[in-house]
């Protein structure tokens, strides 16, 4: 009673075709079976699918492909958890960020089953493709992860402390980080001189997120390593006063470069800071640009007439519609939040 079906017999009206067996058609799992072998051979090295299909599809699925060809069909099988609806989760992650969470329950609320499921384009199209990205990312594949608008916004957030760490170091160094060119090998000696002792930190954490990365794909951790990194980078900046112009040297501004620069590397193994984010057109940042000139130069006026009341209301109220107003010792700039 516990084998699967190989040939199921046809019903009146359902596809089926002639066979020594009567007619009928090939089970559910011969379906995979055969499109593998057709296109991949008789063993190839990774199996991917949801945890919802561990059983009975591809145990099934390996059972019959290991008999019909005598050797293993898959080497690694990788399965993914399930994007589950915010109405309907509990924790993320389930128990515990390894454990592979596969009962009724869990497959019966995935979000593909869910009514109202939007279209992928159509996110993309809202939340922008990185954004998305990061927020599957800070979870571990085999983790349930809960969806919702809101989760993939405040991943948007966190994003958004590398753009302006990006947008820091370029104002330093007058380079972008975009520019620069990455390393390609795991070798910690492309780092350059790491006698630095920014790069020697650098050093360690690349080491630790390579670490994690091949801890079964663990990109939640290797993420919190990338934000050890900016927080690096930003504490040397603001040690070593490289905001002011007569403190830089060219060897604090190599090791910011270098350091900024194995951030995107290292990002761009998880699909991140492969092109500058999109910005407005050029006509559009133009002019809002010269709006917010206009309003620094209102609010170092009033800062100058030691009229702190007017210029802490002007940095208030932009700070509500999300742009921010950073003061240093050569003047003041801004960012969207």
């Amino acid at each position: 009673p516990s084998d699967f079906a190989l040939w199921k017999s046809a019903r009146d009206g359902e596809p089926s075709w002639e066979s020594p067996w009567g007619n009928g058609r090939p089970g559910w799992h011969i379906e995979c079976s055969a499109m593998s072998r057709r296109i991949l051979g008789r063993s190839f090295d990774i199996h991917g699918g949801g945890l919802d299909l561990v059983f009975p599809h591809h145990e099934n699925e390996r059972a019959q492909s290991n008999c019909c060809h005598n050797i293993p069909m898959v080497k690694y099988w990788m399965h993914n958890g399930l994007m589950r609806a915010v109405s309907s989760a509990g924790k993320v992650g389930g128990r515990s960020d390894r454990e592979q969470d596969n009962n009724q329950a869990t497959v019966d609320t995935k979000i593909s089953r869910s009514k109202g499921a939007g279209g992928l384009a159509e996110l993309i199209e809202r939340q922008g493709g990185d954004r998305i990205r990061f927020f599957l990312l800070r979870t571990h594949y085999r983790s349930t992860i809960v969806f919702s608008e809101e989760g993939i916004e405040e991943a948007g957030s966190a994003l958004d402390t590398f753009a302006r760490l990006f947008e820091r170091v370029e104002r330093i160094s007058g380079k972008s980080v975009y520019d620069q060119p990455l390393i390609t090998s795991r070798k910690e000696g492309e780092l350059g001189d790491q006698s630095g002792e920014l790069l020697t930190e650098v050093a360690n954490l690349r080491s630790g997120f390579l670490s994690k990365m091949d801890d079964d794909f663990n990109t939640g951790g290797a993420i919190s390593d990338i934000f050890d990194l900016a927080r690096a980078i930003n504490r040397f900046i603001d040690q070593q006063n490289l905001e002011d112009s007569s403190s830089r040297s060219d060897d604090d501004l190599l090791q910011v470069t270098r350091a900024a620069t194995t951030i995107r590397e290292l990002g761009q193994l998880l699909g991140l800071f492969v092109t500058r984010p999109q910005q407005a057109s050029s006509a559009d940042d133009a002019l809002l640009d010269s709006i917010m000139q206009l309003v620094i130069r209102l609010r170092t006026r009033s800062r100058e007439n030691k009229d702190y009341e007017t210029a802490d209301f002007l940095r208030d109220q932009l700070t509500e519609i999300g742009i921010t107003i950073e003061d240093g010792k050569e003047g003041s700039n801004w960012r969207i939040e």
